[in-house]
């Protein structure tokens, strides 16, 4: 009787591990771009919102809508001016020839041009010196390179291979079809190393800037392997810079070698760990993230669904409140004493959660993490600059292009306006002076300040993102 007592317990020991594995599975299996870290590309399995049944209107806008047509370039931007006058009445066939002009429709036609790389040859002379013999041979003129290819050129292929990310050999084929331009592999390289150790000494300059900033944005991502070792992309964004470093890690170290070691300032980010070895600092935790892990929550069952559906509409409340606060059609006593009941809400049901037997495991070591930083939660709700979403990271110049979620931390926040960059580094460091459009933000990238020659735009764009030969 005994012998089967033990079976049976050690049978029931091993059902309730294998549920436990069983739910972890399947919880796994559910995770998407919307409640986990997955980029948006894994989405393949996510089910899909229903279609809506046809309206019976046509396609197109609308009768009433009021019509949109492409905005005329400015007149300094304007390089050729065509006047086009009739030559005849279009009814009667009388000559127009003399008659003064009335109007003018405008019509804009854009254009590159037929663009093919010159070859300049320069002959080095050597000549004997007629008094001692001596013969010298000519040099090369000042800014001439020692090398086959030019700055400009130079510029182009490090924009090419760094900021658009085109392999060594894509590079080498649209040299050629675009500009007309035959070169090795080992010269497309030669160039991007060139072009990274051209902008080393801005770089560390504009890193030493973000280390001394008063706030920063910090976020991380995979970027693949260096030879043997795995690489993480880190990013620090202020409002006027943002310095990214191509690091072998993701730990405290590389942390430190972001924002240094003794940075006190404010620091808006996720709940990675390796950010709370900067004990004097102020933090702020990006609210955006959390609600991810509510939604993770929400879609569980049982006890652990209930408390997350109730924390994801606390989050709604708390985010509808900070929208009010960004209109200024309220003021920072009214938010702080708004949020109070919220902040008050998630405590307890984080507290549900961290005790309740039936929480998921998941689910219970969220709630312990955000009761531990409780206060990194709501600093921006008593701080001037903290805000609770770290979208700023993302948004960074080339950030948006390289991390897996660039629309992440967008939860109905008015975007960060544009910037513009102007010069670029060797570590993908960017520093920003000027405020464009945000729809030209997002159409291009980065946009350059009035003035810049197009060798200056080349090397700007180039610069904007390290290619990985520089990493050692």
């Amino acid at each position: 009787m005994d012998e089967l007592l033990k079976e049976i317990r050690t049978l029931r020991a091993q059902l309730e591990a294998a549920m436990t594995r069983i739910a972890q599975l399947e919880a796994k299996g559910k995770q998407d771009s919307g409640n986990s870290s997955k980029p948006p590309s894994s989405d393949l399995g996510r089910k899909r919102k229903p279609p809506v049944e046809p309206s019976g209107r046509k396609r197109g806008g609308q009768p009433g809508h009021a019509g949109q047509t492409r905005e005329l370039a400015p007149p300094e931007e304007v390089d050729e001016v065509v006047d086009q006058d009739p030559q005849t009445c279009e009814n009667c066939g009388e000559s127009l020839q003399q008659e003064p002009r009335l109007d003018a429709f405008l019509r804009q036609v854009t254009e590159t041009p037929w663009y093919k790389a010159f070859v300049k040859e320069f002959r080095l002379w050597l000549k004997a010196c007629p008094k001692c013999g001596k013969t010298t041979r000519g040099q090369l003129p000042m800014g001439v390179p020692d090398g086959a290819f030019g700055p400009q050129l130079q510029a182009r292929i490090g924009l090419l291979s760094g900021r658009y990310r085109l392999t060594r050999r894509e590079t080498r084929s649209l040299g050629k079809d675009l500009f007309g331009v035959r070169m090795s592999l080992g010269s497309v390289q030669a160039c991007c190393n060139t072009v990274s150790a051209a902008v080393a000494e801005p770089a560390q300059a504009i890193h030493t800037e973000v280390k001394l900033a008063p706030e920063v944005h910090v976020d991380e991502t995979g970027f693949g392997r260096c030879g043997k070792d795995r690489m993480w992309l880190w990013v620090a964004a202020t409002e006027d810079a943002e310095a990214f470093r191509l690091l072998p890690g993701r730990g405290r170290e590389q942390a430190k070698d972001l924002l240094g070691d003794g940075f006190s300032g404010l620091i808006h980010r996720d709940r990675w760990k390796p950010y709370e070895v900067f004990k004097t600092a102020v933090h702020q935790l990006c609210h955006s993230h959390i609600r991810r892990d509510f939604q993770s929550m929400l879609e569980s069952m049982g006890e652990t669904g209930t408390q997350g559906c109730m924390l994801k509409l606390a989050s709604d409340r708390a985010f509808h409140l900070w929208h009010q606060f960004e209109r200024e059609e309220i003021s920072r006593k009214q938010l702080i004493r708004l949020t109070k009941p919220i902040q008050d809400e998630i405590w307890q049901r984080l507290e549900i959660l961290r005790d309740g037997p039936d929480t998921t495991k998941k689910a219970r070591g969220t709630a312990k993490d955000l009761l531990r930083q409780w206060a990194s939660l709501w600093t921006y709700v008593h701080r001037d600059g903290a805000v609770p979403s770290n979208n700023h990271a993302y948004a960074a110049c080339g950030i948006s292009d390289i991390m897996p979620r660039p629309g992440l931390c967008r939860v109905g926040l008015s975007g960060w306006p544009g910037r513009s960059c102007t010069t670029g580094s060797y570590l993908s460091t960017c520093r920003h002076n000027q405020r464009p459009s945000r729809k030209a933000s997002r159409a291009s990238g980065a946009s350059y300040r009035p003035g810049m020659t197009p060798s200056e735009v080349a090397w700007a764009r180039a610069l904007s993102l390290m290619p990985m030969s520089a990493c050692k």
